[in-house]
């Protein structure tokens, strides 16, 4: 085929438009940071990865359970806001890796948490900690590069 039967680009009103790109701050330079293990008797079961934009030191969290493969919906780093924190919110009532979450939370208030039976329930947020009989939680930033048994 010749360079003048190539097809031509699509006219600008039909080219799939990408979402803006979400920027911490002006001069982003984000790059891993570490890693926080979770492990039960001692076994890892799954892991939070934590990217650190190197200017303003804004922290990103992705969560990563072993056995499951499949892609995430979002392109890119998670967005969280200012005032929140990532954490991770272990349940008591679930085994194995069901039994812990990646959250955003706030320093007070409550989050709705979606269970393994996708029921959703609200529980209570104070100082940046799960307040709940059946679930608990700590920041991912006190905990990098660390291994915590749930």
């Amino acid at each position: 085929m010749s360079d003048t039967e190539k097809t031509v680009d699509k006219p600008e009103e039909e080219k799939v438009k990408a979402p803006p790109v979400y920027k911490c701050c002006d001069n982003p330079q984000i790059t891993y940071y570490g890693v926080v293990n979770l492990n039960i008797n001692e076994r890892t079961i799954g892991s939070v990865d934590v990217w650190r934009c190197g200017v303003c030191k804004k922290q990103f969290c992705e969560e990563k359970q072993l056995g499951i493969e499949e892609l995430t919906d979002i392109v890119g780093m998670p967005r969280i806001d200012s005032d929140a924190k990532w954490a991770v919110c272990v349940s008591k009532l679930q085994k194995g890796r069901d039994r812990w979450k990646l959250v955003k939370l706030k320093e007070n208030g409550e989050i709705k948490f979606e269970t393994v039976e996708e029921k959703i329930i609200t529980l209570k947020v104070e100082n940046f900690k799960i307040e709940d009989d059946q679930h608990w939680s700590f920041l991912i930033e006190d905990n990098v590069n660390k291994a915590i048994e749930i």
